[in-house]
């Protein structure tokens, strides 16, 4: 299931029980059941589009770096988690058994 493109639905509009998007109409009734199933508001579909796009934004990263992560040894692969757990380089160096210094080198990587 790829990530599909919602609008900017800050203008959106009923005219004559449908929506109008981009010069595209789209019933009123299936846009009212996709919001009770996933129990949505009208009010909700710009925060759901902003998700949308950063689904995106973060697809394409994921694409663009996974060969980039795929080179990293194990320790650097534990380095990153703990590193983006919040854990600082000394605490790192302590829980992995390895001094500050090597932490900071797995970190450049």
């Amino acid at each position: 299931m790829g990530v599909k493109k919602l609008y900017d639905y800050t203008t959106l509009k009923p005219i004559d029980n449908k929506y109008r998007i981009d010069d595209k109409e789209i019933p009123i009734n299936l846009i009212e059941d996709f919001l009770r199933f996933y129990n949505l508001g009208l009010e909700d579909l710009t925060e759901l589009a902003k998700f949308s796009k950063n689904l995106l934004l973060e697809k394409q990263f994921i694409k663009n770096n996974t060969a980039k992560f795929n080179t990293l040894t194990n320790k650097e692969v534990e380095v990153f988690n703990l590193v983006v757990n919040g854990y600082s380089s000394k605490e790192i160096g302590e829980l992995l058994f390895i001094e500050a210094t090597t932490v900071g080198c797995h970190r450049k990587k």
